[in-house]
């Protein structure tokens, strides 16, 4: 069976387009590309740091259900080089992040995913670029479009559509 997903991808080490491009490409590997926002740069969310995220939503198919979806990703992360430093509690820098946002139109809850991710809604670095590619997307738990999500995000952090230079 044919999955619809949405995956928040962000980088704020090395080269972020680069890694943001590679784990795209990776993902093509076991699922099928629809869309892809633009790329965003992004203040940390969560944490301080010097180093600005690039983020970007992509709309996929796949077959695989999302527990082995989310270990599928799971792994690009790692072959990629992200680490989780055990002995920082939060947020933290990173090569490449990987999040599912939504599956088909599903709520799931196991204790390493839920669906749709429970912190969307109040990060407007998620928000912005899915308002781009989805923006009529019914939220399968607030029943409202990514649009009137988005319209009543709180996050005051800085976005910006970035430019390749």
């Amino acid at each position: 069976m044919n999955h619809i997903c949405y995956i928040s991808i962000g980088s704020n080490l090395g080269d972020r387009i680069a890694n943001c491009e590679a784990a795209i490409l990776e993902l093509t590997s076991f699922a099928t590309l629809i869309k892809v926002s633009s790329f965003y740069e992004t203040e940390p969310w969560g944490y301080e740091d010097d180093h600005y995220y690039l983020n970007a939503v992509i709309k996929l198919h796949t077959s695989f259900e999302p527990k082995v979806f989310l270990s599928k990703i799971q792994n690009i992360e790692k072959k990629m080089g992200r680490q989780k430093n055990s002995e920082i509690i939060g947020y933290q820098a990173r090569i490449i992040d990987l999040d599912i946002l939504y599956f088909d139109r599903i709520i799931y809850e196991t204790d390493n995913l839920i669906i749709p991710h429970p912190k969307l809604y109040s990060r407007k670095y998620v928000l912005q670029p899915l308002l781009e590619i989805a923006p009529q997307f019914i939220c399968p738990l607030k029943g409202q479009t990514i649009l009137s999500i988005f319209k009543k995000c709180q996050d005051r952090h800085q976005i910006s559509l970035y430019m390749k230079k």
